[in-house]
């Protein structure tokens, strides 16, 4: 029996753009992510990578003042918690069954100004079977306004849902940081998760940006949410991170991740060695000074 056209687009719809979602516990916080990349090493090691916003993962994120007794300098360390990512199993395509597993996950990458993070899931055995597409960079001024756009994630700490819209402003900014205004309703609980756009051209669908902020309008002493006016970061900004962090393996298929990992391996040792350089002058009678000790990844 021959699958019907609208059997087949209903099925890539939720291959591409449910089924990559996920929802993320951080302390007393909820929120969603999408799994962007599921793929092993040279080791046969997988590597999986879920994208989200830092706001979700926010009270993970510590930064003390602890006594380095071998050093003997007060040192500022970060301390980062490691999220649950929960993801979900589905019985003839849409029915959600419960969660599918959950798994502890350690924050990679993170920058609070622009309110993005990556995470890996603490899977090494097996990969994720479904893992959203990243719109390509070099496509970026192919979008525009009117584009029809779905969003997904767990809104309200529900399971994933999915909305649909379109893009109504790209020139919005919000504390010194570019954000793009969908219709496609969110609420609290979809931030970190995926706001995406069909491709004619690669017949698929891809990630565009991750729901952010949603518009709130006050009168007296109530505030309700506008649902329809939900701001999301561009995938553009998601693409600077990575590179900042040397992750470019996820978007870049002409990287690897060990070429990236060592990479990142040099950074770690030259900041390192910075901070060392730095302790060094630290006098034998002043032995509390205090140093702030750079952390191996730059978090602008």
């Amino acid at each position: 029996m021959t699958a019907s056209l609208e059997d087949v687009t209903t099925s890539q719809q939720h291959r591409e753009m449910l089924y990559p979602t996920v929802r993320i516990q951080s302390g007393n916080a909820w929120g969603s992510g999408t799994v962007i990349y599921s793929k092993p090493d040279r080791k046969g090691v997988y590597h999986t990578y879920v994208a989200t916003c830092e706001h979700v993962v926010d009270d993970l994120i510590k930064v003390e003042k602890k006594w380095d007794s071998v050093l003997k300098v007060d040192r500022r360390t970060e301390i980062l918690g490691r999220p649950a990512v929960q993801m979900f199993y589905y019985e003839h395509l849409s029915r959600c069954k419960g969660s599918s597993g959950e798994h502890r996950a350690e924050i990679v990458a993170y920058d609070k100004d622009e309110d993005i993070a990556i995470l890996e899931v603490e899977r090494k055995e097996l990969p994720i079977d479904f893992v959203a597409f990243l719109y390509p960079e070099n496509e970026i001024p192919k979008i525009h306004v009117l584009d029809e756009l779905f969003c997904v994630g767990a809104a309200m700490a529900h399971e994933p849902i999915m909305t649909v819209g379109h893009l109504n402003f790209m020139d919005e900014i919000i504390d010194g940081k570019e954000y793009w205004m969908s219709s496609a309703a969110s609420i609290f609980g979809n931030s970190g998760g995926t706001v995406y756009r069909y491709s004619p051209e690669r017949k698929r669908y891809e990630l565009l940006g991750m729901p952010a902020r949603i518009t709130v309008s006050f009168s007296g002493f109530s505030a309700s949410p506008i649902t329809h006016m939900g701001f999301f970061v561009p995938i553009t900004r998601i693409f600077e991170l990575l590179k900042k962090n040397n992750l470019e393996f996820i978007s870049d298929i002409t990287k690897t991740y060990e070429e990236c990992m060592e990479e990142r391996r040099k950074v770690q040792e030259r900041e390192r060695r910075l901070v060392m350089a730095r302790i060094g002058e630290v006098e034998e009678d002043q032995p509390k000074k205090q140093v702030e000790e750079k952390q191996p990844q730059p978090h602008p």
